[in-house]
């Protein structure tokens, strides 16, 4: 670990109760890592279930942030990386990059989360890269500066409903919404998307009236999706739970409906499509949502969530295999360094032997901080980035040594910027994506299958989406090929 991660030699600060709320504007001041402020006329998340229910509910009015949640399944555009960086990829992956992208080397500045990720989708048929919204001056980027010959057709809807076309240069990244058939899954947000295999699973998930526990499988082959019967036992609709998929099973854990929580414990085999209701012994988490969980191990590990009263930092673990007498137990896991701070609506992305916390909110502010956890030692460290960009309801997947961060809400408004967070150096960088991207959105799902992150449904704050777009990666997709690295260690 880089000399310049600081370890705290005490736990932060602990959060204040609800009774600390400035009676005037019902916002909380906290001495704290860089966050915003929630901005109380944006409508961020559903009003039936705040993470803080009461007081809360007067504090955001027509912003509550809690019950929604954001269904994880593991989510870049910011700044200084040269050809340098692509030196790891396969030569001719890199060769692509090379002939495609260059560095505007402009002036780094400091801006705040949605200036910095102000980024125009571009049109690579122009011979000139095109001008930087004032948003975005300042700040170094990498966009394509030349005519590209051969090209990659990216296909996006236009307003009308018709198919268009976007030319983007062949190492260059690209949206491109994608056309599927059969049994679509209905308009959802807040539900869990895994990949097992070449299929991905869409489970649970809320359409602003009511939640569903139906399974959905998208062969990514075909692009043909079904609506799978199960069998086992009963799984309740549910909301802002988590699905982690351990080889052919997914391990559901929590959520909620309405006013209820959630604290169950389900598998399902995606062989058989059977659901299984784990039988728990011991104490174990309390019931909750907008929580994460991630697999590593032989473990399943949940961090943080919601349990309608307020936001959790605890950390449990339940093994992957039951016991003896075909029983799961829960444990709480003790940690060094001091916690991050009480949160919902963050992700948590496991790099190697440590899991990555990024952003999330306690009803009260939209956080821009980011804590590393080692797996092995249970220490907690606590990294300062420059400039901090907050982020909730988000989705962040590991491609490489990259870290995709993907749409989510900033605190103020909805976005669909791609950001990037370079985990050797720990910068934020930014390139030209081309085709034609989804709206702005959070409670989203995402993953990476096949050089391309899958972007599936979400929430505006108006409209709930069925869709599902694609990230194509082109020469990034090469990444996963780069030798280990340690977190910071060319910082």
């Amino acid at each position: 670990m880089s000399s310049n991660l600081t370890t705290p030699t005490s736990p932060p600060p602990p959060v204040p109760p609800d009774s600390a709320l400035d009676a005037a504007g019902g916002v909380r001041t906290l001495h704290r890592s860089p966050s915003r402020t929630l901005r109380g006329g944006a409508e961020a998340a559903d009003s039936s279930a705040a993470m803080h229910s009461g007081s809360l509910s007067q504090t955001l009015s027509a912003m509550s942030l809690a019950a929604s949640g954001l269904a994880l399944g593991g989510g870049v555009s910011g700044g200084t990386v040269d050809d340098e960086a692509l030196s790891a990829m396969a030569s001719a992956a890199a060769a692509a990059a090379k002939a495609g992208v260059r560095n505007t080397a402009a002036k780094r500045g400091s801006r705040g989360a949605g200036e910095y990720a102000s980024r125009p989708h571009t049109n690579a048929s122009a011979s000139v890269a095109p001008p930087l919204p004032p948003t975005m001056a300042g700040f170094p980027l990498h966009v394509s500066t030349r005519s590209v010959p051969t090209a990659t057709v990216a296909r996006g809807v236009s307003a009308g409903g018709t198919y268009v076309e976007r030319r983007a240069p062949t190492p260059a990244m690209y949206w491109a919404r994608m056309r599927t058939w059969g049994a679509r899954p209905p308009p959802m947000r807040s539900q869990s998307l895994n990949v097992v295999g070449n299929n991905i699973y869409v489970f649970g998930g809320w359409n602003n009236t009511e939640c569903y526990n139906d399974v959905y499988v998208l062969d990514t082959e075909t692009m043909f999706w079904s609506r799978m019967a199960t069998s086992g036992d009963a799984v309740p609709p549910c909301r802002a739970h988590t699905a982690t998929a351990v080889g052919h099973r997914l391990f559901v854990f929590g959520g909620g409906d309405g006013t209820q929580y959630f604290s169950d414990l389900y598998v399902l085999d995606t062989r058989s499509y059977v659901w299984t209701r784990a039988r728990v012994v011991g104490a174990g988490p309390s019931a909750r949502r907008t929580h994460t969980c991630f697999h590593y191990g032989g473990f399943v590990y949940l961090f943080g969530g919601g349990d309608g009263h307020r936001a959790l930092n605890d950390l449990w673990r339940v093994r992957t295999e039951p016991d003896a007498t075909g029983a799961f137990a829960w444990e709480e896991v003790d940690t060094r360094g001091g916690r991050p701070f009480p949160r919902g609506y963050h992700s948590s992305t496991l790099v190697g032997n440590q899991v990555v916390v990024f952003g999330g909110s306690d009803g009260h502010e939209c956080f821009g901080d980011t804590s590393l956890l080692n797996l092995d030692t249970m220490e907690w460290t606590h990294i300062a980035i420059d400039p901090p960009l907050t982020r909730l309801a988000h989705s962040a997947t590991l491609v490489g040594m990259y870290l995709f961060v993907v749409c989510g809400h900033d605190g103020a408004d909805y976005a669909n910027h791609v950001l990037m967070l370079k985990l050797d150096t720990l910068r934020w960088e930014t390139r030209a994506i081309y085709g034609s991207a989804p709206m702005p959105r959070g409670y989203h799902a995402c993953a990476l299958l096949d050089g391309r992150l899958w972007v599936h449904g979400g929430y505006n704050g108006q409209e709930v989406f069925d869709d599902m777009y694609t990230l194509e990666l082109s020469s990034y997709a090469y990444l996963p090929q780069v030798p280990e690295f340690a977190i910071g260690c060319h910082r």
